[in-house]
């Protein structure tokens, strides 16, 4: 493909990783989908676009917040896909591989700062997306 590695060689690299893990998930959330009501919305007269933007998108954002979510962990958790697609230089270090090379030498305050902040993103966007989930099933 004559690809140099790089930065752009890591996020292609992790969308391939990661897209059999959100389709997954988004294909299961679609399969609970009333399918009727995409057909009843083209009946009324709503165009593609309008029936996705209106029907089938809040249908299947918890599917698609928890495929995003289910992303994201799995790409901060995965630093051997990092390391081989990284190249040289400190244009295309990620944070897991700053991580591992911070705690070769021991574990410093600022790595533990680092996770903490990590863990509390990571609540924090799963609370959110439990909200976003139970005002969806209550309406």
């Amino acid at each position: 493909l004559n690809m140099t590695l790089g930065l752009h060689y890591i996020i292609l690299s992790h969308v391939v990783f990661n897209i059999a893990f959100v389709v997954a998930v988004v294909r299961t959330r679609m399969r609970h989908f009333d399918h009727s009501i995409l057909e009843a919305s083209a009946d009324l007269g709503a165009s593609e676009f309008t029936t996705f933007r209106r029907v089938l998108l809040p249908a299947i954002a918890p599917g698609v917040i928890a495929g995003a979510l289910l992303s994201f962990t799995l790409s901060v958790d995965e630093f051997i896909i990092a390391y081989f697609t990284a190249g040289a230089g400190q244009g295309s270090t990620t944070l897991p591989m700053q991580t591992y090379a911070m705690i070769r030498f021991g574990v410093t305050p600022e790595i533990n700062a680092m996770a903490t902040i990590v863990m509390l993103v990571s609540f924090t966007l799963v609370f959110i997306s439990q909200r976003i989930d139970r005002k969806a099933i209550s309406q």
